[in-house]
């Protein structure tokens, strides 16, 4: 198989409709009237006959429908095929989630007042998985990430499918919990291992001590060296000097390797959790960074254990796979960060702020590295033929740049370092000048303006975020067990939201956290909406009724 016929089929595995479509239930019957009655309102633009058509044949949003595109039968859920073909789709799936919102009781101080939210528009009694209409809004919004993420992104925050995702993290967190407490149990044997092979024996190993050390005469050793240190001392800083290291998972007189055989075990088991996540969330894991962070991690773990032996050494092969090392362990503690970030509501908020804003400002770091640049070579060219060894290669030049537009300026070294060669340090003093005025002065505070600018949005982002957390754990779990235990976690198919400032005994509502407090605003909304609503409709009969009365009277009358 050639690689282009490799690449086809990953993108086809990639582009697949459904990852449940074996999981959905028996298609909907005579589907036509819907997709007709779709395809009319994009002419129309009347959303109205599509609710009827919902509510008079009784279908939700989880429903199953299958058509004929292309010669090709594509089964899908009715809200895909709604955010899919029809113009301004978000909007009836909206309106669709609005109405199983309900108020109960009339007063707001009475024991009896709450909302009640109805999940059977996104949930199949059949099916003990749940999260199908979840899964398309992600997947959606991953798919059309740049045309109309704002639409998707407020479906998720919908109340109902918010409120359903909270719920659902309470039968589900319990996987990611375990995950993240193996990722913590890799990270700690990954960084014993980097300790135990670069950590540097605490003795005094003189110039001449290392020098003797490399010599083979044992008895000029044992004379000379560590007249006053222990033989562990002595053997350690031998082992140093001679950058010795055996092969991974070799040295069975060491006890080192039981820590080497835990960080093998958990290598293995978060290579697979992760290839099993991107199998299931497909575009979905691929357009996040953090995944690509974790692959760093465990990519760089892979390499360091396989060239153990020669990692110590001093040729450039070893240098390599150090600078790999090195990366790797940065990696897997920002990582943890993130990771921390994942427990939704739970002090993790800063954490999710923290990889939000690393990945606005990789869109502003561009223009940073151009100004750089520029100023780099700059720095070459005024400083050629005088002593100053920071700007004599374009990397060493950027490096130092950046260093000095971020406030370290050594600016008594650089004026002294042209000694009587005035016109090359007046050129040199105005582009440190301009350096200070485009880098540190402008473009370092206009870093900061961008991350604090909007602390409101940055709250809704961490928001967002949480909730998607959330969703991705639960479907996880929905695919990885069986479905006797699934049918276990079901979410109930009502839930009942106390609304009560102080709640006595005997409210029969459920309390939802002081988190997710904008679900709260937005079902209170929602359920005087859908009253007034109510409200409309009664009215509306009564003065029918009345008037058709009024007619009949009026019709006896002239007969009469």
């Amino acid at each position: 198989m050639s690689f282009t016929q490799v690449l086809l089929c990953m993108r086809k595995s990639l582009e697949e409709e459904h990852p449940y479509t074996s999981e959905l239930q028996e298609p909907l019957k005579k589907p036509d009237d819907i997709i007709e009655a779709i395809e009319r309102s994009k002419q129309t633009g009347d959303h109205s006959e599509i609710h009827n058509l919902l509510k008079d044949r009784n279908i939700n949003l989880r429903t199953a429908i299958e058509e004929d595109i292309d010669g090709v039968k594509k089964k899908r859920t009715i809200a895909r095929k709604l955010l899919e073909d029809a113009v301004n789709g978000n909007k009836i799936v909206k309106k669709e989630l609005d109405i199983h919102v309900t108020a109960k009781g009339d007063k707001e101080d009475s024991i009896e007042y709450a909302l009640e939210i109805d999940f059977e528009g996104i949930l199949c009694k059949d099916s003990p998985k749940q999260t199908m209409v979840l899964y398309d809004l992600l997947d959606l919004r991953v798919e059309k990430r740049s045309e109309s993420n704002e639409a998707f992104t407020n479906l998720i925050k919908h109340p109902v499918i918010a409120s359903f995702i909270a719920l659902k993290w309470k039968k589900t967190q319990w996987y990611f919990y375990t995950t993240s407490l193996i990722f913590m149990s890799f990270l700690l044997f990954y960084s014993v291992f980097i300790i135990y092979l670069f950590n540097r024996p605490e003795v005094y190993c003189s110039k001449l001590e290392k020098l003797l050390s490399e010599k083979k005469n044992k008895e000029i050793q044992d004379s000379f060296l560590f007249p006053e240190g222990t033989k562990q001392e002595r053997n350690a800083c031998e082992r140093h000097q001679a950058r010795i290291s055996k092969k991974f998972l070799t040295d069975f007189d060491d006890n080192f390797i039981i820590c080497e055989m835990f960080f093998l075990t958990f290598f293995i088991f978060l290579s697979a959790m992760e290839i099993y996540q991107a199998i299931k969330l497909k575009r979905q894991y691929f357009k996040e960074l953090e995944n690509y962070i974790e692959w760093v991690v465990l990519i760089s773990a892979l390499i360091t254990m396989m060239f153990k032996e020669i990692i110590l050494q001093s040729n450039w092969e070893a240098a390599l796979v150090r600078g790999i090392a090195a990366v790797g362990i940065c990696a897997a503690w920002l990582e943890l960060i993130f990771i921390i970030g994942r427990y939704p509501f739970r002090g993790g908020d800063f954490s999710i702020m923290f990889y939000n804003i690393i990945k606005k400002l990789v869109r502003y770091v561009i223009a940073m590295l151009l100004m750089i640049i520029g100023f780099a070579f700059a720095f070459m060219v005024v400083n050629f033929g005088h002593d100053q060894d920071s700007f004599e290669n374009p990397i060493k030049s950027s490096m130092m740049t950046l260093t000095m537009a971020l406030g370290e300026f050594n600016f008594e070294d650089m004026y002294n370092t042209f000694k009587k060669d005035s016109t090359s340090r007046g050129f040199a003093m105005v582009l440190l000048v301009l350096l200070i005025l485009f880098g540190t002065i402008t473009m370092v505070n206009l870093f900061i303006a961008v991350i604090i600018s909007d602390i409101s949005q940055l709250r809704e982002d961490v928001y967002t975020q949480n909730l998607i957390n959330m969703a991705q754990c639960s479907i996880l779990v929905e695919e990885l067990l069986p479905s006797c235990i699934l049918k276990k976690m079901r979410v109930e198919d009502k839930m009942v939201v106390c609304l009560h400032s102080l709640c006595p005994k005997g409210c029969s509502g459920t309390k939802l956290s002081p988190n997710l407090k904008p679900v709260v605003d937005q079902l209170n909304e929602l359920a005087k909406l859908n009253s007034e609503e109510q409200d409309r409709i009664n009215s509306h009969k009564v003065k029918g009724s009345s008037s058709q009365t009024q007619a009949a009277i009026l019709i006896s009358g002239i007969t009469f």
